[in-house]
């Protein structure tokens, strides 16, 4: 995985990273999400409110992280993950505590402020390992992305049973204790062991020899090139912010449908739970093969190959093939990693919390919109072939624009020269 000429020093530190990542992007998803299945009933039957006030907090949390995104990305910038990421962990864990306070107490409000915190700050971690991936690898970051995919799909097929089971061994209280200890000693892991760059430990991006006459600069020193302005005056820009919008738009639409789907389909509910499960884990491989296929081929000819995928998948449900729609759970799960691979590829790894804080601003808008697709256009025609086929043409129109999305802004840049204005006009002015 990594560099020949790698130190032990940088394997160690790298390792520790790669294990910490993973573990949070498994829990980000656990805890942000999924926990909702096993909370949702226990709140409702306690308190006696309705589900969507048992869920509140997580979803109203679903909506403000798209404007808390930007804030995070820019603290990143700023200061760096070191710091920054352990107080996120801490806040999940009082907001996991709150949930507990608030479920003994029968107060609705302290569980709808537990679950936003859970919620939002999960986004706070994935942009945090996101930034450290983009600093400490370049010639494998494909893969490491493709590992922490990896996280997310291992989650989505496990972390529902396991939740499942702290609940019916430990009760409602035990198992979101549980949850806040875990929290808390990532939080101090973290603090540990994560830092913004390799240089803050002495060493160099993928463990390479240190050259020493090049000047390193911290995350308080360096100054982005690229505003709103500049970012939307180039196409790569908006084959980014529309791509990564539409898969994640096609990823909540089918995945929230999928069942209902294959219902339609004449498709047995055993069988549909069968190629959940099957495909599900399909997608712990497909992530990291997606990652190697990022480090070879460069991102956005990978993006090209996801958006076939992803075209191919959509059009199982358009003509009604089983099989070939199951196979979009593989697909899909694997398929996030490329949002942060394009953005490091196109703008580089030290530029990904500034361009990203202003891109997934657009990406996200369009991604929230993939489950009212479906149920309004359910609703109104009583079957789900205009949104199969409207998701089609989305995903052909990406595929267009994923072709398209082949400059690097840099290439010939040196780390030192980054904070050299002029540097930034002459780069410009080739766009």
């Amino acid at each position: 995985m990594f560099e020949k000429n790698a130190s032990k020093g940088f394997k160690i530190r790298a390792l520790i990273i790669l294990i910490l990542g993973f573990i949070t992007m498994y829990c980000s998803g656990m805890f942000g999400t999924d926990i909702i299945n096993v909370v949702q009933n226990p709140i409702t039957e306690k308190l006696g409110c309705s589900t969507t006030s048992a869920v509140l907090g997580w979803t109203v949390g679903g909506y403000t992280v798209i404007l808390l995104a930007f804030i995070f990305s820019t603290i990143i910038m700023k200061k760096g993950v070191h710091g920054f990421a352990s107080l996120s962990f801490f806040v999940m864990g009082i907001g996991a505590i709150l949930v507990s306070i608030g479920y003994s107490m029968n107060s609705l409000a302290l569980i709808t402020i537990g679950g936003f915190l859970l919620k939002n700050f999960l986004q706070a971690l994935q942009l945090s390992i996101f930034q450290v991936i983009a600093r400490w690898f370049e010639k494998s970051r494909g893969f490491v992305l493709g590992l922490m995919g990896a996280a997310f799909a291992l989650d989505n097929s496990t972390s529902s049973t396991g939740l499942t089971f702290l609940y019916g061994n430990l009760g409602f209280n035990g198992m979101m204790i549980i949850v806040a200890v875990i929290m808390f000693l990532m939080g101090v892991l973290s603090f540990i062991f994560i830092r913004t760059t390799p240089e803050e430990f002495g060493l160099t991006v993928d463990g390479l020899p240190r050259e020493k006459e090049v000047h390193t600069e911290s995350p308080m020193e360096f100054q982005s090139k690229w505003n709103l302005k500049t970012l939307l005056s180039v196409k790569e820009s908006w084959s980014i912010l529309i791509g990564i919008g539409v898969f994640n738009l096609t990823l909540s639409a089918v995945i929230s449908q999928f069942f209902n789907s294959l219902l339609h389909m004449n498709v047995s509910m055993n069988l549909c739970m069968t190629y959940m499960l099957i495909f599900g884990l399909l997608g712990i491989v497909i992530s990291p093969v997606f990652g190697k296929l990022i480090d070879k081929m460069g991102a956005p000819k990978a993006g090209v190959v996801i958006s076939f995928l992803y075209c191919i998948s959509v059009a199982g449900f358009c003509f009604q093939i089983p099989l070939l729609a199951a196979c979009s759970i593989a697909f899909f799960v694997g398929a996030p990693i490329i949002q942060p691979a394009l953005t490091m590829h196109v703008f580089g790894g030290p530029e990904y919390p500034a361009v990203n804080r202003y891109l997934s601003i657009g990406s996200n808008l369009i991604g929230a919109c993939g489950i009212p697709l479906m149920t309004v256009l359910y609703d109104t025609t009583g079957s789900y072939h205009i949104a199969y086929y409207l998701l089609l043409a989305l995903n052909i129109l990406v595929l267009i624009l994923m072709s398209i999305c082949k400059n690097t802004y840099v290439e010939g840049i040196k780390k030192e020269n980054y904070h050299e204005k002029d540097e930034l006009q002459s780069e410009l002015g080739t766009l």
